[in-house]
C-alpha cells in the first residue's frame, strides 16, 4: 500500500509545478484590463521581437527630445555622408633656414643627453656602440643589402 500511495505523490507534484508555471506565464503574458489595446507591430518586428516585448526585454524606440529634433537638418537628405573632409593644413612649409636651425637645436639637446648618460656605465657602452655604428656607416655609404638565400 506504501508503494501505491507514494507513486500517487510523486504523480500529483510534477502535475502541480507545471500547472503552477502555466498559471504564472498567463498572467505575464495575458492583458490587463487597464491596457489599452495593442497597436499593429511595424512590418520589420518579427514574432521574437514581439515575444520579447511582452516579455519586457525589447522596446520600441519613443519619440525623440526637443533638442535632438532642433539639432537635426531641416529636410530629407539627398545622400548619406561618408568619411571626413579633406585634412586643411593651417601651418606652412618650414624654410631651409628654420629647418638648419631645428637641426642645431636637435644637436645641442642630443649633447646635452650624451653627457647625461655618459655619467651612466651601461649607457656609455651604448653611446660608443651607436658611433661605432654610425662611423661604419659613413665609411661605406653604398654597402649592397645581402641577397636573400634561396631556398633548398
Amino acid at each position: 500500500m506504501s508503494e501505491s500511495g507514494g507513486g500517487d505523490k510523486r504523480a500529483k507534484r510534477p502535475t502541480a509545478a507545471s500547472l503552477a508555471f502555466l498559471g504564472f506565464a498567463l498572467l505575464a503574458f495575458g492583458a490587463r484590463a487597464d491596457d489599452a489595446a495593442p497597436k499593429p507591430a511595424p512590418p520589420d518586428d518579427g514574432i521574437i521581437k514581439d515575444v520579447m516585448k511582452k516579455v519586457g526585454l525589447a522596446a520600441d524606440p519613443g519619440q525623440p527630445e526637443d533638442f535632438v529634433v532642433k539639432a537635426r537638418p531641416g529636410g530629407e537628405e539627398d545622400y548619406v555622408p561618408v568619411g571626413r573632409k579633406a585634412f586643411v593644413r593651417g601651418a606652412k612649409a618650414k624654410t631651409p633656414a628654420e629647418l638648419k636651425a631645428m637641426e642645431a637645436d636637435f644637436d645641442a639637446v642630443q649633447v646635452r643627453h650624451n653627457a647625461l648618460r655618459s655619467r651612466f656605465p651601461p649607457a656609455v657602452k651604448a653611446v660608443a656602440a651607436a658611433e661605432a655604428a654610425k662611423a661604419a656607416r659613413d665609411a661605406n655609404p653604398k654597402k649592397k643589402p645581402a641577397a636573400p638565400a634561396s631556398p633548398q
